[in-house]
């Protein structure tokens, strides 16, 4: 068995007590989740085992908490902490312009362009809307006020996927995933993106260009980049 993980040999492994049982207890933990026990259940069940010593139980119930599932909330929390990436983006807002205190069309192309550019790569990737560059939280009470009638969570999904699903058409749907979480009493949108099976473009005028998600920044491709680009990434 030892072989088959890669192992020289049953020695190789972690031999010390102390470390032995620290990996007993989150592997009774994972167990735990993977047969959906509550943490009620699961620390009845350890009751049950009288000759475990209940140090060893303390902590096979503490590996349990750890490895518990985190709501939607605190990973887009851990989302933010991790900051910008070549598959996470952050966006002020996806409407209002804060340097001129106003809506702003291109405001709304930013987040066009970042979206194609996530629909354009193999990872895909995710976009937050109401954190700025350094990962503070905004929220979306400014966007909101631009809704009309609907400043809601409601009006903005409605309008936000109008805005997506206008520019690559309502067949992009299933790749477009947004969802509201509140984080420190504040909305943050987030849009997830799945990759796109066929190359997605932005309108400009009578021209449509390509854009990638490169690092962590959206890259226009030049039109023979663009060739080379579809050539590989769609063969």
């Amino acid at each position: 068995m030892a072989k088959k993980v890669g192992m020289s040999g049953h020695n190789a492994g972690t031999t010390g007590p102390n470390e032995r049982s620290r990996l007993r207890s989150e592997v009774d933990a994972l167990i735990a989740h993977l047969y959906g026990l509550t943490e009620e259940e699961f620390a009845y069940t350890l009751t049950t085992f009288p000759l475990i010593e209940q140090a060893a139980k303390d902590a096979a119930l503490a590996a349990y908490k750890i490895a518990a599932p985190k709501s939607a909330d605190q990973q887009v929390r851990g989302l933010i902490a991790a900051g910008e990436s070549a598959i996470l983006e952050f966006k002020s807002s996806a409407r209002w312009d804060l340097k001129e205190n106003k809506a702003s069309k291109v405001i709304e192309q930013v987040i066009v362009k970042t979206a194609a550019g996530f629909l354009n790569v193999e990872s895909g990737g995710t976009l937050l809307v109401g954190v700025d560059d350094n990962g503070k939280v905004l929220g979306l009470e400014d966007d909101y006020r631009t809704m009309g009638q609907r400043p809601t969570r409601d009006g903005y999904e409605n309008w936000l996927t109008t805005l997506l699903l206008g520019e690559f058409g309502k067949d992009s749907s299933p790749l477009i995933r947004t969802t509201f979480h509140n984080i420190d009493g504040k909305d943050v949108c987030q849009i997830v993106f799945k990759p796109s099976p066929r190359p997605v473009f932005v309108k400009d005028g009578n021209s449509e260009h390509l854009y990638i998600r490169t690092g962590n920044s959206t890259r226009l491709l030049t039109s023979r980049e663009a060739v080379e680009y579809c050539k590989q990434r769609w063969p």
